[in-house]
């Protein structure tokens, strides 16, 4: 029963601390985050840790969200385009929403906590599996997915960040380079045809 409410707790306060994340954005500091709760930081630490911690936590938040979305968009049948632009799209659409959040996660989080909150892992995971799918159908080997789905988590983690930072170019451009650049790029070098 401790568990459960110390888990209850410790997701009211990150609530709060996304509260705060999302005005605030990338300056978001512990202090306003442990205001915004009614503790003290010294009480937040307790709960996460340390920066880093509630970091990770804010990221693996993130990442439920992200994966549950990417997921659906993978389902989409048709030509490997299609479904690379179904996701390229979900991943945008949430970044769109959602912009103060991914950038505090892209400009304080370091690497080390979105690799321990699953993140990159998680969407990587989906993404190997789309990608072998349509290499595998081609009757190619799938050997490369793996390492191009952590490329695109790669591109598109920073791409989102650079786009999300300064939001220069309209939406539509930003889907449009990126699908461009995965399906002719990655699937185009495995020999699938993407073109629909």
């Amino acid at each position: 029963m401790a568990r459960t409410a110390n888990a209850a707790r410790r997701d009211a306060l990150l609530d709060a601390a996304l509260t705060v994340i999302r005005t605030d954005g990338p300056s978001s500091s512990m202090d306003a985050m442990a205001a915004a709760a009614g503790i003290t930081k010294p009480i937040l630490y307790r709960y996460f840790g340390d920066r880093q911690g509630l970091i990770s936590a804010v990221a693996s938040r993130f990442a439920d969200e992200l994966e549950l979305r990417l997921a659906s968009a993978l389902v989409v049948r048709g030509a490997p385009r299609d479904r690379i632009r179904a996701a390229v799209r979900s991943y945008v659409a949430f970044i769109e929403e959602d912009p103060l959040l991914y950038g505090f996660l892209t400009q304080r989080a370091e690497v080390s906590s979105l690799v321990e909150s699953g993140l990159i892992e998680r969407v990587a995971a989906l993404l190997q599996a789309a990608i072998a799918e349509e290499i595998e159908s081609a009757g190619l080997d799938a050997r490369p997915a793996e390492t191009w789905a952590y490329g695109v988590v790669g591109m598109m983690h920073l791409a989102g960040a650079h786009w999300a930072a300064t939001l220069r170019r309209p939406r539509d451009e930003l889907i449009n380079d990126l699908v461009s650049l995965v399906s002719d790029g990655l699937l185009g070098a495995a020999g699938v045809e993407t073109s629909t």
